[in-house]
């Protein structure tokens, strides 16, 4: 949730300078400020003592199982295949971060920070990660045509893989030996990657006021999601009063779309129905599914640069 208000954050930023609508803007920096209060929230659930590497350990762990669980509920092919293979990557992240708490840090215990959830070991190895540019991009899907879920599925890991990669461009370098920082600089350009994928896979044609409608969907889906599944009492109802600021952002959103655009707010998100909600858990046999059949395979696109064709291996 975290991420995904960042994302918003700064959704409603860029927003904010490509338009030329003062009451749009007006809003615009109305429900930023509302986002802001959100984020720094959750971002304070996080415990004290917490060091870098227990943070980072969390944000590969829900990497893994968010995947793992869009993917499995995922009807789109091409979102699937996305998922999937980014899945792996973030697979072998988990084990290298791992790994360097071992080293660094006495009597360390990431099986124990994952609560046994999620295997910790060898996924892609990290030097098939590293792909030219082009070859991340991958062909958009249509609004228009796509379900619900599939544009929810969109937005939720963009905002995920971009609050990783923020997370790593800027603490790399307050780790405290050379070798954490290189593994924080490799792994934060491999998050990149990601970020570009999974950004490629929104329809570019949504006009602002569409895509600022879907934000505000998703975020109120997924902390309604949250507020479902959430056991304790204080923080589920945090979820519950952000579910509501977000349907009162959300009805901000649809009116503009409806006032400026003439929009037709049920081709954006239907009746409003959620689909199926997010919940969490293992997903150890899914991966281990997804490694035996796709752990060779790395992203190649034809010269056109428009088509994905089949992948390759990579390593022996």
């Amino acid at each position: 949730m975290n991420g995904t208000e960042y994302e918003s954050v700064w959704f409603l930023h860029q927003f904010a300078r490509n338009c030329n609508n003062d009451e749009i803007k007006r809003y615009l920096a109305v429900v930023r400020n509302q986002e802001q209060q959100q984020q720094k929230m959750i971002a304070c659930l996080k415990p004290l003592n917490e060091s870098i590497l227990e943070t980072t350990i969390a944000y590969e762990q829900l990497a893994i199982d968010l995947t793992a669980t869009l993917a499995q509920n995922e009807v789109d092919k091409a979102n699937r295949e996305a998922l999937n293979f980014a899945l792996l990557e973030d697979f072998d992240h988990l084990y290298r971060f791992s790994n360097l708490m071992m080293l660094d840090v006495k009597g360390a215990d990431p099986e124990f920070l994952v609560g046994k959830y999620t295997e910790i070991m060898p996924g892609r190895p990290t030097i098939a990660h590293h792909r030219y540019p082009m070859d991340n991009v991958k062909k958009a899907m249509n609004a228009q045509k796509s379900n619900l879920y599939s544009k929810l599925v969109a937005g939720i890991i963009t905002a995920a893989e971009q609050q990783t990669m923020n997370y790593y461009m800027n603490i790399s370098q307050w780790y405290k030996n050379d070798l954490g920082r290189k593994l924080y600089a490799e792994i934060g350009m491999v998050e990149e990657e990601h970020v570009t994928q999974y950004e490629s896979l929104k329809d570019p044609n949504c006009t602002w006021l569409e895509q600022w409608v879907l934000h505000e969907y998703t975020e109120a889906y997924l902390y309604y999601s949250a507020y479902v599944e959430e056991t304790d009492k204080n923080i589920k109802n945090i979820w519950a009063h952000f579910y509501e600021m977000e349907c009162a952002h959300l009805k901000i959103a649809c009116r503009l779309f409806e006032k400026f655009e003439n929009g037709n707010i049920a081709n954006v998100i239907g009746t409003g129905e959620f689909p199926t909600l997010l919940k969490h858990g293992t997903n150890k046999q899914y991966v281990r599914e997804v490694l035996e059949r796709t752990v060779l395979l790395t992203g190649d696109i034809e010269a056109s640069g428009l088509q994905l064709t089949a992948v390759r291996p990579v390593f022996r």
